[in-house]
């Protein structure tokens, strides 16, 4: 710098009014011979020569108290205790004419850190990374929080946080980023830090090693006796704080995916999944318990490789029908359910894997225990109650084996599902259903019946209040069942479900018709169906017959309300007394050969469709009663029976044939054949298998069918809805912590939590997030996930039990540290803080003293 400049710059300062002792130490004496010609005015100079301190002092102190000084040295500014106008010289302005003295003190960093700066020289070159150095807002400086910012900055890390910056290095573009350390000559100083902050050190440092390190000693947490020999020496000493970095990027959305592919890289080098597979497979070779193999690995979640490996020992387990093998004490679908909850990384990716299995074990579990009543009541009520469930286990079985990419590994178990479900559960339940379901012991059942539905649910609000009936097609019971749970939980809905014996045959035609006002209802022998006379297959036949009971009535299509805005709906349902609306989902779909193997897909739809309509017309039209039903159920199995597994039937007798049923004008007396009559057939027969079987009759569909008499074609569903029009008061569920202690011994520890209530329609569910933090709010622990959704009434199946996992740090006794419960959605919301002491004698990361 020329002397005019430092002269414009010492003058400029000089000319503040509160500015009278300016200090230059100018280390290498470069200006000593020219700073006498400097022109300040009325500035005196005075020169510290090394030997005139204590005159300096009085001069400055005692005998010019009123003048502005220069005090030149040309030297460098000694330390404090070896400088006696030290305490002058922290309340005068300092001057420097080097760049990085000059830098530092308009960032704020004490100019006892020079020689410190001046080691990177090359980054003050640059006045962009020097602005983002300011703009990184470090609170104290001092060797290490320097570094560290200066690394930040190479790495294009916004805050001041080597967490961040070995996050970036990690999952980012680590090539530059090493070459812009070491043209600046951080590269050493990046890899000390990492030993300070992880415990990583290696004579030849590098980032996959560093990243494979990490991993595996995240890996290591919650593994029990399964990390590989050759693996030991990957895991890092601060075992506790790799943990927390570790878990914090697998739980952090915007991190995923590189997480997913940096570990993927790493297996691929190390092997790491084959190893622990190879380590598994010795274990049964020297006898150990499968189940104690896969337990070593379950609470671990590093590698996606290990979920195929409990995935294959679960359908092993399956496949071999060990319906008692347990994980830790969890039941397989158990063990899938824990799987699947959000504190696995993999949880999402491997979901359609978990929910096959989980309904794979339910589905045999229960048919494994089913004991059928020969009574035909207790029969129908047991299905009603529990029975019922195997028809769901099997549809939401292959709703989510039909979204696994690859299910290859699962064809062995499909077809083990498939044979139970088709030739042990359905053949055997409707076999024993058909052989009681007399016309005199149908009158025992303690059911109303399908053709007295309008007189027993509906005629009660003629020219009254509005109602609503929603009939979806072949909306079977289970599929209403599930409907029935989702509109307990919401809030503007009161549900009640019953049900009712459909007619015979179970077919559109006659469903439907039986569900309209009628005195009389006449089905022949070519299955044309009339109430009082009239046809009733068109929307419109149907407007007309409702409409002959009311003018005020009608009958309209589900897509013509779904669709339309809230002024159409008005029009459409304002000053309605009766409104039908007909929904056609499921056998849209399963009635078509091309479609009929979607039938469960729509069986979801119909679901979100009906409650959506619900709460649509709930708000539009203020709707408050409805009632939710359907004209018939059906069967549904995935593989085609083979020709010589079809009933044969006499065709030369056939008014009129179908896969599930024939009509005859006298009952066919033949094998695996039986036959029954209904009021409405006119003297006529309608003959039906007496398994779950179908009629040898060619073309269409076999896969879904309906016209018999199985239970899931003739439980009919009926949910009678009352809905609250006026907004609804609800709130959500708590979590509390029930562990008594409060206090902190060890860096891993367990706590217990309950959800105070069941989850109802006007107590929702919610997520909550668990953290220790200082007093400060600093984290130190990473972020434990509870999903509170639990709907049981008792209050010990409503308990959690969580690890917690803490920061290798000093723990000061006496100091406040707390235990906090944070809305999932919005960690700003506290929902419950417990304080804590903790108080760790002095531990490595493996909890030893």
């Amino acid at each position: 710098m020329d002397l005019q400049n430092i002269q414009e710059q010492l003058n400029t300062e000089f000319a503040k009014s509160d500015t009278r002792i300016i200090f230059w130490f100018d280390d290498k004496g470069e200006y000593e011979d020219e700073v006498s010609e400097l022109q300040l005015g009325d500035v005196k100079l005075h020169i510290l020569d090394g030997l005139n301190w204590f005159y300096s002092k009085y001069l400055l102190n005692e005998a010019d108290t009123e003048s502005k000084y220069l005090v030149y040295a040309a030297f460098a500014k000694p330390s404090d205790a070896k400088n006696p106008l030290a305490d002058m010289y922290y309340y005068s302005i300092h001057y420097y004419t080097d760049r990085v003295s000059q830098m530092s003190q308009e960032i704020g960093i004490d100019n006892r850190f020079k020689e410190h700066l001046s080691q990177y020289g090359n980054f003050w070159k640059n006045k962009h990374r020097i602005e983002k150095f300011k703009e990184l807002g470090i609170d104290y400086y001092n060797a290490q929080t320097i570094d560290i910012g200066l690394i930040a900055v190479l790495t294009d890390v916004k805050t001041p946080n080597f967490e961040e910056v070995v996050k970036q290095m990690m999952l980012g573009d680590s090539g530059k980023y090493f070459k812009a350390l070491a043209d600046n000559g951080l590269t050493d100083k990046f890899w000390e830090l990492c030993e300070k902050f992880f415990g990583y050190k290696s004579e030849k440092p590098n980032i996959d090693d560093l990243s494979a390190c990490m991993i595996l000693t995240y890996a290591s947490s919650t593994l029990k006796s399964a990390v590989p020999e050759t693996m030991r020496s990957y895991i890092l000493k601060k075992r506790n704080d790799v943990v927390i970095f570790i878990r914090n990027i697998m739980d952090n959305v915007n991190y995923q995916d590189a997480y997913d592919k940096l570990v993927e890289r790493i297996d691929k080098s190390l092997h790491f999944v084959a190893k622990i597979q190879g380590g598994l497979k010795k274990d049964v070779e020297n006898k150990k318990d499968s189940s104690l193999q896969v337990s070593d690995i379950f609470a671990c979640d590093a590698f996606a490789g290990l979920d195929d490996i409990i995935i294959d020992w679960a359908l092993e387990q399956l496949n071999d029908e060990i319906l008692d093998a347990q994980i830790d004490g969890l039941s397989i679908a158990e063990a899938a359910d824990q799987r699947m909850s959000k504190a696995y990384h993999y949880s999402d990716r491997y979901k359609n894997e978990y929910t096959t299995i989980k309904y794979a074990y339910l589905m045999m579990k229960s048919i494994s225990l089913m004991e059928l009543s020969s009574d035909i009541k207790s029969l129908a009520a047991n299905y009603r109650k529990e029975y019922y469930l195997i028809d769901s286990y099997y549809r939401w079985f292959y709703y989510a084996y039909d979204q696994i990419e690859d299910n290859t590994k699962f064809s062995d178990i499909r077809q083990k599902i498939e044979n139970i479900y088709a030739n042990i559960y359905l053949q055997k339940i409707t076999s024993k259903w058909n052989e009681n379901f007399t016309n005199e012991l149908m009158n025992t059942i303690d059911l109303p019946k399908q053709e007295d539905f309008y007189k027993h649910y509906i005629r009660g609000y003629d020219g009254k209040q509005r109602v609503i009936v929603i009939i979806s097609d072949a909306f079977r019971y289970e599929c209403a069942k599930e409907l029935f749970g989702r509109l307990e939980l919401d809030e503007k809905c009161t549900p009640k479900m019953e049900c009712m014996l459909s007619c015979l045959p179970s077919v559109t035609s006659v469903g439907m018709a039986s569900l309209l006002p009628h005195k009389d209802m006449q089905v022949d022998g070519c299955m044309n169906v009339t109430v009082d006379g009239q046809v009733c297959a068109s929307m419109e036949q149907r407007d007309k017959i409702l409409k002959s009971y009311n003018e005020n009535n009608v009958a309209l299509s589900f897509d013509e309300v779904a669709n339309a805005n809230q002024t159409r709906i008005r029009e459409l349902i304002q000053g309605r007394n009766i409104v039908y609306i007909y929904h056609n989902q499921v056998d849209a779909r399963g009635d078509k050969p091309a479609s009929e193997n979607e039938v469960f897909n729509a069986c979801a739809e119909a679901i979100e469709e009906i409650h959506k309509l619900v709460r649509k017309l709930t708000i539009y039209v203020s709707a408050p009663k409805f009632f939710i039903t359907a004209d018939h159920g059906f069967i549904y199995k995935r593989d085609r029976l083979q020709e010589f597994d079809k009933v044969a039937y006499p065709k030369d007798k056939c008014l009129y044939t179908n896969k599930r049923f024939i009509i005859t004008e006298d009952a066919v007396n033949e094998h695996g054949i039986m036959a029954r009559t209904m009021p409405y057939l006119s003297e006529l027969y309608v003959d039906i298998p007496v398994g779950a079987d179908i009629f040898k009759v060619s073309g269409g569909g076999q896969n879904y069918v309906h016209g018999g008499t199985s239970l899931q074609e003739m439980i009919v569903p009926i949910i009678e809805l009352t809905t609250n029009t006026r907004g609804v008061a609800y709130n959500y569920v708590d979590v509390v912590l029930t562990s008594v202690t409060r206090k902190v011994t060890n860096l891993i520890t367990y706590f217990d939590f309950i959800q105070t209530e069941k989850v109802t329609d006007t107590m929702k569910a919610r997520s909550i997030v668990a953290y220790f933090t200082t007093e400060d709010g600093e984290k130190i622990s990473f972020d434990v996930p509870m999903i509170a959704n639990s709907r049981e009434d008792a209050p010990e199946k409503r308990t959690f039990h969580e690890k917690f996992t803490l920061k290798s740090r000093e723990y000061k006794y006496g100091d406040k540290y707390y235990l906090v419960l944070a809305d999932a959605s919005d960690e700003k919301n506290i929902l419950q803080q417990y304080e804590f002491m903790i108080d760790i004698a002095f531990m490595d990361d493996f909890g030893r003293v």
